[in-house]
């Protein structure tokens, strides 16, 4: 039992952590295919407002750390860097929206909804689990990632700098408009602390310690777990994103503050406890649920960590290994994860097929003498 445990622990938690590495990646390569297919010219775009967490002569420092393997970046980067110094602001662009980007965004959401239609069909709770992650991936990096990166290039918002077409611009302007979606976050999290079918282990935990229900904690039979799942997995990251983005404002926290530090040891704490939580989870079912959020837990004092420059974050690289390590992880993780639940799915089909016919013969025999009695 305890074997079973531990490999339903690791096959589950390494799974969603393949998932968020590869859901990083995965962005890489649609912004290079971007570049490759329709290559978004800076000169079309808007000249950019600047929200950084850090003053820009530091931007450009991280940004000449990272393209220290390309001459062409980094000379341009030196150069933007030494005019800073200087005295004199360099002008960004943010880049223009185009159509590959637009369809990319509409694409993924709509193939994350299609993975949700197909958990309709499918029969065991794992199994629609592991789907309804797929499309909840799919749609978070589609409608949310994307939909707020085309908002912030219309409207010329720039987070970081980079280097595209020989100029440096202003890119990630996403994260800063993500940063002020809290409000929306806030109406979803008071809408689930109030409905009575939710099972998220920390709404249950307040209600059973603040009277703020007057009915039963949950009620009622889930039939397909797989928009759960997707709904899940999004708003988990999305909570934690914004976690890590308003503590990384250098008007509020900072990146260095003390209050990021104690996110990062609480996260560090956090992550064992719910890696023990993990484990005592008893079907695979629950245990790819739960691995969503103790695995978004998990990750938090790796991005902290990257944040930081304590490592370099092979998810944000395009290279050969990477996309080795973290695609094929992620695909071999799922087949082993799907294999595991099936088995079990089959195992209990067939106790369920072997005690139907002595169930049967049970209840005849026991109508046939209160018939006679009759």
């Amino acid at each position: 039992m305890t074997g079973s445990a531990l490999f339903r622990t690791t096959l589950t938690g390494a799974f969603v952590l393949l998932m968020l590495a590869a859901a990083h990646l995965f962005m890489v390569v649609v912004n290079a295919a971007e570049a490759a297919v329709e290559p978004p010219r800076p000169a079309a775009g808007l000249t950019a407002r600047m929200f950084s967490d850090r003053p820009m002569t530091e931007e450009l420092q991280a940004a000449i750390r990272k393209a220290a393997k390309t001459p062409e970046k980094r000379k341009v980067l030196e150069e933007a860097l030494e005019s800073e110094s200087a005295g004199h602001p360099v002008v960004l662009k943010t880049l223009p929206v185009t159509r590959f980007l637009a369809f990319a965004a509409i694409g993924l959401t709509l193939v994350g909804g299609l993975l949700l239609w197909v958990t309709s069909r499918l029969k065991g709770d794992a199994a629609q689990s592991i789907v309804g992650i797929f499309g909840g991936n799919l749609i978070w990096t589609g409608g949310i990632e994307y939909g707020l990166t085309i908002a912030a290039r219309s409207l010329g918002i720039g987070k970081t700098v980079s280097v595209v077409d020989g100029q440096v611009v202003a890119v990630y302007g996403e994260y800063v408009l993500m940063k002020h979606t809290w409000g929306v976050l806030a109406l979803v999290l008071v809408y689930l602390l109030f409905l009575e079918s939710s099972r998220c282990p920390v709404f249950l935990w307040w209600r059973k310690n603040v009277p703020t229900m007057r009915g039963p904690i949950a009620t009622g039979r889930i039939d397909n777990y797989g928009p759960r799942s997707a709904f899940q997995y999004a708003t988990t990251v999305w909570g934690f994103y914004l976690l890590l983005l308003w503590a990384y404002d250098e008007q509020l926290c900072g990146v260095y503050s003390l209050v990021t530090k104690g996110i990062m040891l609480l996260s560090i704490a956090g992550a064992i406890y719910c890696v023990w939580r993990l484990h005592q989870q008893t079907s695979w079912g629950a245990a790819v649920r739960y691995a969503v959020g103790a695995m978004v837990v998990v990750w938090t004092p790796i991005e902290i960590a990257g944040k930081w420059g304590l490592l370099r974050e092979p998810w944000l690289l395009l290279q050969p290994e990477a996309l080795v390590v973290f695609f094929g992880g992620l695909g071999l993780g799922t087949w082993g994860l799907w294999r595991a639940q099936r088995r079990k799915q089959l195992v209990a089909d067939a106790v369920t097929g072997e005690l139907a016919p002595s169930t049967a013969r049970t209840a005849s025999s026991s109508r046939g003498p209160r018939a006679v009695v009759a």
